[in-house]
């Protein structure tokens, strides 16, 4: 079979000798690893799966080739080609594939979902492409620090029908980010083929709609992948914005180990075969010169013996132990708690108090940014930002697109690279198309990858401004759900600004939720200090004390439970309130105090009950509380239903004062 040939030029042909080995060695090392994988898999002795790159090994070489050794790489599963060209070790991937607990991922995730941030490359995850808006963010931190970093963002074609990777590139494009997007075309989205992906005839041609330049290249040619991704990532560097690079390329198998790509014609194949990227490689070297078949022959002996022993080794070494689990959910926190000493105070309502701590949060901190839409010279949806873009400027008050995943995941991406970046939402209804960003990528990464994310997504919730089910959201139970975030829930001035700083920085992702009718309640004013403090994460407070019923809640409940404490104190009934300020982590000491001194409980929360916190301090006090108890649990929430839009139902729907009071006299 004639194999098409490709030769030297431009940047690639500067390359020494030595270079040039080491590129081909990393694709060969690619290729007989995957075939070895490949092996095992199929096999039974591998568990898990196996995405094999086979017969893209020059668009993965050709991509790490092209960047400097400093940039980063966001990829996708089928990228161990440019992991190892990066610097990531047979060993480690080896380990990784085993599920052993010193591999990249410590056992968490398998096979190929890995990176290796310390050499430059992303934590890989299943959900494609959602390194993306990581990557996008990475740029992002760099452009503010001038570091000349370049991002690159890796994904197959089929990755490019996804919203996340419009949001991605057109956040890049708008705001001139030095970044690359490479798309690896192929041919075949899982079985889908190009037709029936997208609508152009080629990926590349969307560059246009994107204000940036494109290419599509041949993806099987290594010195055309390192010479076009060298000189986009240049063209970055240099401060002239992203690039779009389709490299038109050809798996030799199907998507996973368990395919057989019978969808694959023999025509189709045959072409592609003729265009095998090592074997073009190999004839272009001899052509020149600089290697012989027999140096080939020997490097496959070589690799085929090292890869083996690897292999065998990496079975041996120890798994994780289960009960470490629990011990890398948060990180810690080795930094310095800010404690202001309270000597000059002001008198502020709650969104006075957060637009203050904002303040003083990017005035004392470089490294602090805010990212979200209409913050700028708007000052957001509530005016939270009232003054700051004027002060700080668009790099520090980064308007952005409607596109919650892409600056969510760009917020991960520059928490990464050693920034504090603090997310507005407009609303937080509107977190569900950032929760990719923050359950996927922000809440797993110390667990998975060992690395912290400080980035805190803050914005209002809540009922009672006749704003309908999309604006009026408790969105706690279902954060709450997953491992990985914090999540706080001020109910006065003092604790906004506290709690906002302690969670800028926290070494972890924090969920900071601001219920709306609290912004400007005219009798929430209070006398907040000037200067940076911290109200700790993970600590309720007595906001009442109290003898004979106990009130847990927090938020906009808090000023409901005191109204119904004062109603039934006529009949001389004492009740404590306790505000848990925080959800997760719960503080369940305080909670089970008070119910060891009261003997009743009672859980007031403006979220639907279902599945819900509420649920889960009920829970908590059945089983650790239970014998302190003198009556059931009274848990008074909303119906299980959506927020309604008109007066009377929504009314209806927030628990009152009434419904506390009642609720608490019935078990009287």
């Amino acid at each position: 079979m004639e194999i098409e040939k490709i030769t030297r030029s431009g940047y690639s042909s500067n390359l020494s000798k030595e270079q040039l080995w080491d590129i081909y060695k990393s694709m060969k090392t690619q290729r007989q690893l995957e075939e070895r994988l490949l092996k095992l898999y199929k096999g039974g002795q591998l568990s898990g799966a196996v995405y094999p790159g086979i017969g893209q090994e020059a668009s993965m070489a050709g991509i790490a080739a092209g960047m400097s050794e400093k940039d980063i790489f966001g990829g996708t599963h089928r990228d161990l080609g440019v992991q190892i060209k990066k610097g990531v070790t047979l060993k480690e991937i080896a380990l990784n594939f085993f599920g052993k607990h010193d591999g990249p991922s410590k056992g968490r995730d398998g096979n190929s979902h890995f990176g290796v941030v310390d050499k430059g490359t992303l934590m890989v995850v299943s959900p494609l492409p959602d390194s993306a808006p990581v990557a996008v963010g990475w740029a992002l931190a760099s452009k503010l620090d001038n570091s000349g970093i370049v991002a690159v963002a890796n994904c197959g074609e089929g990755a490019t029908a996804t919203g996340t990777w419009h949001e991605s590139i057109n956040m890049a494009g708008v705001s001139n980010l030095p970044i690359v997007f490479t798309v690896q075309n192929n041919q075949f989205a899982y079985s889908s083929p190009n037709e029936t992906e997208f609508g152009t005839p080629n990926v590349a041609d969307r560059g246009l709609g994107y204000g940036i330049p494109s290419k599509i290249i041949d993806g099987n040619d290594i010195y055309e992948v390192m010479n076009t991704i060298h000189e986009a990532c240049e063209h970055a560097r240099n401060g002239n914005g992203p690039t779009l690079v389709e490299l038109v390329t050809f798996r030799h198998y199907g998507h996973a180990g368990h395919d057989p790509a019978e969808y694959v014609t023999k025509e189709v194949r045959d072409f592609w075969m003729k265009r095998d990227p090592i074997s073009r490689f190999e004839h272009s070297l001899m052509d020149e010169s600089l290697f012989t078949q027999e140096d080939f022959t020997k490097l496959t002996e070589e690799l085929e013996n090292e890869i083996k022993e690897t292999l065998e080794w990496a079975k041996t070494q120890n798994d994780p132990k289960p009960e470490n689990e629990i011990l890398d959910i948060f990180a810690k926190r080795n930094t310095e708690v800010k404690q202001s000493d309270s000597s000059e105070t002001k008198t502020m309502n709650l969104i006075e108090a957060i637009t203050n701590g904002l303040d003083e949060l990017l005035e004392n901190d470089k490294d602090v940014f805010m990212m979200g839409e209409d913050i700028g010279e708007f000052e957001g949806a509530f005016k939270a930002t009232k003054g700051l873009f004027a002060k700080y400027g668009p790099d520090r008050i980064l308007d952005t697109a409607i596109s919650e995943g892409a600056f969510t995941g760009a917020a991960v991406g520059a928490a990464l690279a050693g920034k504090k970046p603090i997310i507005e939402l407009q609303f937080y209804d509107f977190v569900y198309p950032a929760l990719d960003q923050i359950t996927t990528e922000a809440a797993k990464y110390y667990w998975k990858a060992g690395k912290s994310v400080p980035m805190v997504v803050r914005g209002p919730t809540g009922a009672g401004t006749r704003s309908g089910p999309f604006h009026s959201i408790s969105p706690e139970s279902m954060l709450a759900h997953h491992p990985g975030i914090k999540i706080v829930a001020p109910s006065n001035p003092y604790d906004a600004k506290g709690l906002l700083i302690a969670a800028t920085y926290d070494p972890n992702p924090v969920m900071y939720l601001e219920h709306k009718k609290l912004y400007r309640k005219p009798d929430l004013k209070m006398d907040v200090p000037l200067g940076l403090y911290e109200v700790e994460i993970g600590k309720g407070a007595v906001v009442k004390e109290g003898t004979d019923f106990t009130i847990v809640t927090w938020s906009g409940m808090v000023s409901v439970a005191q109204e119904a404490a004062h109603a039934l104190e006529a009949d001389n009934i004492s009740v404590e309130i306790i505000d848990l300020r925080t959800i997760v982590p719960l503080d369940e000491e305080i909670i089970l105090k008070s119910v060891e001194k009261t003997s009743n409980l009672c859980i007031l929360q403006e979220d639907v009950p279902f599945s819900s916190v509420a649920s889960e301090v009920s829970s908590l006090v059945a089983e650790k509380g239970f014998w302190n108890l003198d009556n059931p649990i009274l848990k008074i929430t909303p119906p299980n239903t959506h927020i309604p839009f008109a007066p009377i139902l929504e009314d209806a729907f927030i628990p009152n004062a009434d419904k506390v009071v009642s609720a608490i006299k019935g078990l009287q």
